[in-house]
């Protein structure tokens, strides 16, 4: 898939996952429930109220579980890293990581870092908090 498919380019008229002014990822937040999504919803996930607001997201967070992957992939070297990270907010990410150690142990309190450079995989990561 294209990279501008990944990010939700707005020629596609879906919505931007990442705001590269702020650093943050957008997620959206129910009016209704204060439900919180990520990516985005023009519709609560929950209670099904399409009375949503964007919102930009954390940047901290904590990860519940990771693993290293082996398997190679076109751009991405091994071993790196997949994990799940809980968003302050309230939204759990499937996401890239980097610089977690085998001396790291979860829970960890980790940050979110849009990637310098806006058209390579992955946009984003999480990595250690202390880094």
């Amino acid at each position: 898939m294209e990279l501008n498919a990944v990010l939700g380019a707005t020629n596609t008229g879906a919505r931007s996952r990442i705001n590269r002014a702020t650093g943050r990822l957008i997620g959206s937040r129910c009016e209704n429930c204060g439900s919180v999504s990520w990516p985005s919803r023009a519709v609560c996930q929950r209670c099904g109220e399409a009375a949503t607001r964007k919102l930009d997201l954390s940047d901290r967070g904590t990860l519940i579980t990771f693993t290293s992957v082996w398997v190679p992939r076109p751009g991405l070297p091994t071993p790196y890293i997949l994990g799940q990270v809980d968003i302050e907010d309230g939204v759990r990410i499937f996401a890239h990581g980097r610089r977690i150690t085998e001396e790291h142990h979860v829970p960890l309190a980790v940050r979110i870092v849009l990637n310098e450079v806006s058209d390579v995989v992955p946009p984003f990561y999480f990595e250690p908090l202390e880094a």
